[in-house]
């Protein structure tokens, strides 16, 4: 089980390190993107059962991780809070996606990229 943590958490990491280069080359593309988040119930379902999928594994490779507490802690944040996405009104979420993709700068996107970036990196350091 812990294989298959250590597969999902690397898979976690390349998703956040794609996810800022895409914020930092394309920021306007990514606000289009997330004011997509949540439009449909098919779409909301897709991406909460990916953060899901990511949660679990943190969960499943936290007692080999660098930093068990900390994934274990993470893990069920975001398994939590993707539960919670999943029944609350998807209106809710997609209003929610939309007030931040028209409040956000495209500037302001490719700032914050390279977060993501190390984000990834770290989590794929940490798991492994």
């Amino acid at each position: 089980m812990e294989l298959l943590g250590l597969v999902g958490s690397v898979a976690a990491g390349l998703w956040l390190i794609g996810t800022g280069a895409f914020m930092a080359l394309r920021p306007e593309r990514t606000l289009h993107v997330l004011s997509l988040t949540a439009s449909t119930r098919t779409i909301n379902n897709f991406e909460q059962g990916l953060r899901l999928s990511g949660g679990l594994a943190l969960l499943l490779r936290a007692p080999a991780s660098k930093l068990p507490q900390t994934f274990e802690v993470a893990g069920w944040f975001i398994v939590l809070s993707s539960l919670v996405l999943l029944v609350l009104p998807l209106r809710w979420h997609a209003d929610y996606a939309c007030w931040w993709a028209d409040r956000l700068a495209p500037a302001a996107v490719r700032a914050v990229a390279p977060f993501s970036a190390l984000a990834g990196l770290g989590l794929i350091y940490v798991a492994a």
